[in-house]
């Protein structure tokens, strides 16, 4: 046995600890006098299990932002979960494929009418941004001009591929590789092959 193979993986929450959750403490974060200490080890588990999606840096981003957000007239108590969660979406967004309970919005009525309008792709990705489906007029007008933006360069690739042989741009043809990725992907959530 050689000493790699005695080295155990770090997990998720152990790497948020590592990184997040002890260097605060070390900083003088504490949990309030009136939090038990289960209730408080399960909050820290909470906010652990909540950001593991983010990068390294992503959570060392959220420490230092952290660190100037404790809550109290001492500003050293742990800030809310919803505090916590709200600032690692603003260094990293969270997966959407992270929360199906999001992605069955898809397989509602409302994914079959993005499909037919032509919007399912645009309307995953204002998902995947906002974490909440496109309500406002604006929102809606939005996601409808992307999707025939999205849609005229598409065409206009296929076009050229067909005609030339290839793309003009290596980087049209990634993009037109990621769009038509994307539209199989938001499809089968749609028509509930993906959920």
């Amino acid at each position: 046995m050689t000493g790699s193979d005695t080295i155990t993986a770090e997990s998720k929450r152990a790497r948020v600890r590592r990184l997040v959750i002890d260097p605060l403490v070390a900083d003088g974060f504490r949990k309030r006098q009136k939090d038990s200490d289960e209730a408080h080890r399960i909050y820290l588990d909470r906010v652990a299990d909540s950001v593991a999606y983010m990068s390294d840096d992503g959570l060392r981003g959220l420490r230092i932002c952290l660190s100037t957000k404790g809550e109290g007239s001492a500003r050293h108590f742990w800030p809310s979960f919803a505090t916590v969660i709200g600032f690692a979406e603003s260094f990293e967004r969270r997966p959407l494929d992270e929360l199906p309970e999001l992605l069955r919005w898809f397989a509602s009525k409302a994914g079959p009418e993005a499909l037919k309008a032509g919007r399912h792709i645009e309307e995953y990705e204002f998902w995947k941004k906002y974490k909440r489906p496109p309500v406002s007029t604006d929102d809606k007008r939005r996601v409808a001009e992307t999707a025939v933006k999205w849609q005229t360069q598409a065409q206009r690739v296929r076009e050229e591929i067909q005609r030339i042989g290839k793309a003009r741009w290596p980087q049209d043809q990634q993009w037109l590789d990621w769009y038509e990725a994307q539209g199989e992907y938001v499809r089968g959530l749609i028509e509930g092959h993906d959920t």
